[in-house]
């Protein structure tokens, strides 16, 4: 049982260890590289912060977007691309002109102007619902570290944790394996 209970602690540890890794690589691209969203394995974490897209994206959700060759894109696919102003906006393609494409939300009017290949950020590839919501307190960097804090210390505490002392009934058998040795080798020494 220990054997399991070790295996299962060194799972959850190791997977905290890769949560905080990600995080901090998150937060280092976003600190170097302010207006390059930040990236993990191609794939782009967006905070949905308006309705537009309710039908499928409602506000607090998580969007993952992937990048992906824009040529490969088509109506109807959702995106996330960079506003003239600097905004990440996610919406659906109604139609690609000239190499440049048409968006709108799905319960709104088409974007004015269009967005060209290079304010495409990736294509939408999946969402968790609400958890914009916990990002959006995490990206205050005091709440961040308290939390990588919080994960470290947690997890020093649950590694030193001494689960190798011995329940009652193992040190009652342990003393008496030690009993019989004791007078095994006294019966020799006669």
């Amino acid at each position: 049982m220990r054997k399991v209970l070790n295996i299962i602690k060194y799972i959850v540890i190791s997977f905290l260890i890769l949560l905080a890794l990600i995080f901090a690589w998150i937060l280092v691209q976003s600190q170097t590289s302010p207006n390059k969203v930040p990236s993990v394995f191609g794939y782009k974490p967006f905070i949905v912060l308006s309705g537009s897209m309710e039908s499928e994206l409602y506000k607090g959700d998580l969007a993952i977007v992937k990048n992906v060759d824009v040529e490969t894109l088509k109506k109807n696919d959702i995106i996330a691309f960079r506003t003239h102003d600097n905004y990440v906006v996610t919406q659906r393609i109604v139609k690609i002109e000239n190499g440049n494409f048409i968006t709108r939300g799905d319960n709104s009017s088409e974007d004015p102007g269009e967005v060209s290949s290079l304010e495409i950020e990736g294509l939408y590839v999946y969402k968790f619902s609400g958890l914009g919501n916990v990002f959006l307190v995490l990206q205050e960097p005091s709440t961040l570290i308290v939390i990588i804090a919080i994960i470290v210390m947690g997890g020093i505490t649950w590694m030193t944790f001494d689960n190798s002392k011995l329940s009652k009934e193992e040190r009652n058998e342990l003393e008496q394996l030690r009993n019989e040795k004791h007078k095994k080798r006294g019966k020799k020494k006669v």
